[in-house]
């Protein structure tokens, strides 16, 4: 959905690099402007997840917000834009020209480090206040139904989707992983059917192996489930259920921690629905890996019992 008149008030010139951050570009633009509290939230929103902002619709935006959607067009129009679509075409110009600056150093304690754990705290609630829980059990059913689901994701993307796929399938689910594209991947969905699910894991940029990837599942009658940073992302248009997450980050790097966070949860929910046997496929796993000998062993520390003048205590066999 967009709202009439794409047009810009300022002329639709995206800003230059100026070394300006999308903070201060904004400032800039608000600059006279009277802005009441709910543009105020818009802003904020704006402010400190231009990715999201850059490519979500208006509707995603106020949702995001917590206002509607008329406040976010006002918002556009209050600072000399046509509406929402004008707008965001100067803010994602503002925001690509400066997507590779890792930033300056910061003075204050704890640095760039204090304002990645801040900034990851802040995705952390907003993730609580607008998740769509509903449409996350949705996801849990379709993995716990399914002949066999099929997690897909690519790059860093990877980062919360392999712990997803490893878990569930430690916990007796028919859960696969694909993170290696290409001819592995065409093998992987060519055996998709009827009653399979698909998850997958795209955030901006979005690889086009993915949407291709659900495409194809779609077809062949599976499930399919994406979770990704805004609706209208190229592999959401290809999915039955759409988790939408954020993912802002500092220094133009994107964060995972909301959606490792996200996968933990899907986990949760999953092997609650049969706790008992999600505890026997546990103890399953688990006494393979110990024939395997893949644990470490804990050694006793210097000087504690089992040691000879600090020397390593033998082990059986």
């Amino acid at each position: 959905m967009i709202d009439n008149g794409a047009g810009s008030g300022r002329g639709g010139q995206p800003p230059e690099d100026d070394g300006t951050t999308v903070a201060q570009w904004l400032d800039g633009l608000a600059a006279g402007a009277r802005l009441g509290p709910k543009a105020g939230q818009v802003r904020q929103v704006l402010t400190t997840q231009p990715t999201f902002g850059s490519y979500a619709t208006a509707d995603e935006v106020a949702a995001r917000a917590g206002v509607n959607r008329a406040t976010v067009v006002r918002f556009a129009q209050s600072l000399g834009f046509d509406g929402w679509p004008g707008f965001q075409a100067e803010l994602r110009a503002a925001h690509l020209s400066r997507r590779f600056d890792p930033g300056t150093p910061s003075g204050a304690e704890g640095g760039r480090l204090a304002a990645s754990l801040a900034r990851d705290a802040q995705n952390l609630r907003e993730l609580e206040r607008s998740f769509d829980f509903g449409t996350a059990r949705a996801v849990v059913r379709a993995i716990r139904d399914a002949r066999r689901t099929l997690v897909l994701a690519s790059g860093t993307h990877a980062v919360a989707a392999s712990a997803l796929a490893m878990v569930a399938a430690s916990r007796g689910f028919p859960v696969e992983y694909e993170d290696r594209g290409g001819p592995r991947l065409a093998n992987a969905l060519a055996g998709l059917e009827a009653g399979d699910c698909v998850v997958a894991w795209s955030f901006w940029q979005h690889y086009r192996e993915t949407a291709a990837a659900l495409r194809v599942a779609r077809t062949a009658g599976a499930v399919t489930c994406v979770i990704t940073d805004t609706r209208h992302a190229p592999p959401a248009l290809e999915a039955a259920h759409v988790l939408v997450i954020p993912t802002e980050g500092v220094a133009n790097i994107q964060s995972m921690t909301a959606a490792t966070s996200v996968a933990y949860g899907l986990l949760a929910e999953l092997l609650a629905t049969d706790p008992a046997a999600s505890r026997a496929a546990a103890r399953r796993v688990s006494g393979v890996w110990h024939e395997l000998g893949l644990f470490a062993e804990d050694e006793p520390a210097r000087g504690e019992p089992g040691t000879d003048g600090g020397a390593p205590a033998a082990r059986p066999g």
